[in-house]
């Protein structure tokens, strides 16, 4: 079976379909997604929502979303057509969603109820605003979880002075600590950092740049957000810490 896209202007092939019925309701349905057709199944638009967002977002943002559509989302909407999808299939796919336990018997956190949710609605938006779906059926129903499962917990000073102490007489774990306290840097962050990012002249840190785990290796990417790239003032202490580190690690 061969069909030519319009929108990416590549043949597209498809082969190995056990029988010519197969084929046939295949052709027919990448007819409907390269046109547009609206009633085309979710599965397919989901390929055209995957070529833009895939190369839109930071590829480990991706891969956190993709692997809930493909685990949690396309396996219940994957084969409704796009435009018959309701508030109330909605409602059905949240309380199957919430209903979910482990074989510890313990549901999905609120935090990542409140993900899928949101990946879902993004999913529908996105369908009004570029390819002109009527409405998100998301939006009529109450969503589920919670942006935060709790208070977030910070340690006081006297709490992370009484910490680090334990872990003093590691070098490099200790600066590690130091830097991510007293400078609010992410993990990631920490982990790209590099001697170059270090001002010692000016007690400054510049974060431009974060490592990040993709498809089991460390690969450096740009930051979580584009204010994420800054420039951070250390307290003097910290940059006599460093210094010495420094020269310790190139000596």
């Amino acid at each position: 079976v061969s069909c030519y896209s319009k929108i990416t202007h590549k043949k597209k092939m498809k082969r190995g379909f056990k029988t010519k019925k197969a084929a046939v309701a295949w052709e027919k349905e990448f007819i409907k997604s390269d046109s547009n057709d609206l009633s085309m199944k979710f599965a397919s638009f989901i390929e055209i929502y995957r070529e833009v967002m895939s190369i839109k977002i930071r590829e480990n943002t991706w891969q956190t979303k993709n692997a809930i559509i493909n685990s949690l989302i396309l396996p219940y909407f994957g084969d409704m057509p796009l435009d018959r999808i309701t508030s109330y299939d909605v409602l059905k796919w949240k309380n199957k969603v919430m209903s979910y336990r482990n074989d510890k018997g313990k549901p999905y956190s609120n935090t990542y109820l409140r993900s899928i949710n949101s990946q879902l609605s993004a999913i529908f938006n996105y369908a009004v605003k570029y390819h002109n779906l009527k409405e998100n059926p998301v939006t009529k129903t109450d969503p589920i979880g919670k942006k935060n499962s709790g208070e977030m917990k910070f340690w006081t000073q006297e709490e992370y002075e009484t910490f680090v102490e334990k872990v003093a007489d590691k070098e490099e774990t200790y600066m590690a600590f130091e830097i991510l306290y007293w400078c609010g840097v992410r993990l990631g962050e920490l982990l790209a950092l590099t001697p170059e990012d270090f001002d010692l002249e000016k007690n400054s840190l510049r974060i431009n740049k974060s490592l990040q785990r993709i498809h089991g290796e460390d690969v450096i990417t740009d930051p979580k957000t584009p204010k994420s790239r800054r420039v951070i003032i250390m307290p003097e202490f910290l940059t006599l810490e460093v210094k010495e580190y420094l020269s310790h690690l190139y000596k």
